[in-house]
């Protein structure tokens, strides 16, 4: 995933917001059902670049098959029409422009979601999770071989 730094680091973000907005419940609620709330809340973006954007998202436009069996990510690019076409109804300057107007909305637009199942995302979660604890751990060990 080209915008895999910036997605994780907005995931967790998201989620970590997720679970301040559930309060005292969060801690009666399994980190599963807290991805799904993170996973179906906004993201600040589309984590897509603009030329695979262009692509699908033109050839969803015009019937063509798109190039993608996802199912998440057919959704991302269905969205990023319905927002594209909308953009062009309410600002005359883009009304032929649709390459103007998919760059607008990827760059100005957050996304209604993101696009990435609960389990991928539940799974992701846990990897940076175990990678932090090994980077303190590695950290401790330094500083105690430090100290000798």
């Amino acid at each position: 995933m080209y915008f895999r730094d910036d997605f994780e680091r907005d995931f967790v973000c998201a989620y970590e917001k997720v679970v301040k907005e559930q309060g005292r419940k969060a801690l009666y609620m399994s980190p599963k059902e807290l991805v799904g709330l993170t996973v179906n809340s906004p993201a600040p973006k589309f984590y897509i670049t603009y030329e695979m954007a262009r692509r699908n998202v033109s050839a969803l436009l015009r019937g063509q098959p798109v190039d993608c069996h996802n199912e998440l990510k057919m959704r991302m690019y269905a969205d990023i029409a319905r927002l594209t076409i909308d953009y062009q109804r309410r600002h005359k300057r883009y009304a032929d422009d649709f390459n103007g107007a998919l760059m607008a909305v990827l760059s100005e637009f957050p996304a209604p979601r993101f696009y990435i199942s609960e389990k991928s995302a539940y799974n992701m979660l846990c990897a940076m999770r175990r990678q932090r604890q090994r980077r303190c751990c590695k950290t401790l060990i330094n500083n105690m071989n430090d100290g000798k």
